[in-house]
C-alpha cells in the first residue's frame, strides 16, 4: 500500500463507503425546537388564570392550544420526514460534494428587523398598524415587491385578527393611535 491509498487524500476518487448512522440528520434540531415551543405554550395554558365564570366556546386557552397541537403534528412529521429521506452532502446523483451554502443577510436581516420593529411599535402605535407593517417588512424581506398590496393585505389580515380577538375571544389588542378615534 502506498501513502496515497492510506490516508485518502484529496486526490483519491473513491467516496466513502459507508455513513455514519447520523449522517444528514442534523435537520432533527428544528422539529425539537418546534416540539419545544409546543411544550412552551402547554406550559403556558396550564399557568394562564382564566376566571372561572367565563364559559364561552373560545376562551382565552383556545388559539393557544390550536397553535400547540400544530407544533406537536408538525414536528413529529418533520421527524418522520427527515429520518425517511436525510439529506447527506455529496449524495446527489454525479456523486460531486456541495461547495457550501450561501446565506440572504439581507432578507434575514429585513425579517429580524421588522419582528423586531413590532414589538417596539405595539404599545405606541397599535396592533392593526404595527402587525401590517410587519407583515410588510417580512414580504419585502422575502423578496416581493408588490409593496403597496402587501401593505394592503397586512392591514386586511390585522383588521381581521382584531375583530377575532375583539369578537370572539373579548381579548382587546393594543389600540395605540387607534383608539383616539
Amino acid at each position: 500500500m502506498t501513502a496515497r491509498e492510506d490516508t485518502g487524500t484529496a486526490g483519491s476518487t473513491s467516496a466513502p463507503s459507508r455513513h455514519h448512522p447520523w449522517a444528514g440528520r442534523s435537520a432533527l434540531v428544528v422539529p425539537v425546537v418546534v416540539f419545544a415551543l409546543g411544550l412552551f405554550l402547554v406550559y403556558g395554558i396550564i399557568d394562564m388564570e382564566i376566571p372561572e365564570d367565563s364559559e364561552e366556546v373560545f376562551g382565552p386557552t383556545a388559539f393557544p392550544t390550536i397553535t400547540a397541537v400544530a407544533c406537536f403534528v408538525i414536528a413529529v412529521l418533520l421527524t418522520f420526514d427527515i429520518l425517511r429521506h436525510p439529506k447527506v452532502p455529496g449524495d446527489d446523483d454525479d456523486g460531486v460534494p456541495e461547495s457550501g451554502t450561501v446565506s440572504n443577510w439581507r432578507a434575514t436581516g429585513i425579517t429580524i428587523g421588522s419582528f423586531v420593529l413590532f414589538a417596539l411599535l405595539l404599545q405606541p402605535i397599535g396592533w392593526i398598524i404595527s402587525a401590517a407593517l410587519t407583515f410588510w417588512g417580512v414580504t419585502v424581506g422575502l423578496g416581493s415587491t408588490r409593496y403597496v398590496t402587501n401593505l394592503l393585505v397586512g392591514l386586511a389580515l390585522s383588521s381581521i385578527m382584531q375583530l377575532i380577538f375583539a369578537g370572539l375571544l373579548g381579548l382587546n389588542l393594543p389600540p395605540g393611535v387607534m383608539g383616539l378615534f
